[in-house]
């Protein structure tokens, strides 16, 4: 898999982004596909949800999203022809002083996620990644609530 960012997305607005940067994103997921035709090509386009459309579109097999996408209309805006990668929030992986952060409320969190953009042509990650600070315990929390939810979601053919 190769992943293709435009890092600075949230510099341009979107009609200069669609003037220029997507004619260069569909020119390099061409060329890509043209030159690696089996490896699945990802596209972000950090700060710049409003180009996800248009990506999806492109020869890219997954949209990445970032945390200001709303789940809600993620899966519609970028159609059926593509996967999504994002976007769980890492902060639900810190443990507070109050102790609010658990497994139970990461498997909720996970799983409103998952009934969101469906557990399927979904690569479930963290919005921004991992910074240092996330509780080991909670992360496997994450991981296999994913796993399991999504197996449970999947089986009662609950997937939007």
């Amino acid at each position: 898999m190769l992943q293709v960012f435009e890092a600075m997305g949230m510099m341009i607005d979107e009609d200069n982004f669609d003037r220029f940067a997507l004619p260069c994103l569909r020119e390099i997921s061409r060329e890509l596909k043209t030159r690696f035709p089996n490896v699945p090509l990802m596209v972000f386009s950090r700060g710049a949800s409003f180009a996800n459309s248009g990506l999806s579109k492109l020869e890219f097999d997954v949209v990445t999203i970032d945390g200001s996408v709303d789940r809600s209309t993620a899966r519609a805006v970028v159609g059926d022809n593509v996967a999504l990668q994002g976007n769980y929030d890492p902060r639900e992986l810190i443990e507070d002083e109050e102790g609010t952060k658990t497994p139970e409320t990461v498997r909720q969190t996970a799983r409103e996620m998952l009934d969101a953009l469906g557990p399927q042509k979904l690569i479930a990650n963290l919005g921004e990644g991992l910074g240092g600070k996330e509780s080991p315990r909670l992360v496997k929390a994450f991981v296999d609530a994913i796993h399991e939810e999504s197996a449970a979601i999947i089986q009662a053919g609950e997937s939007p």
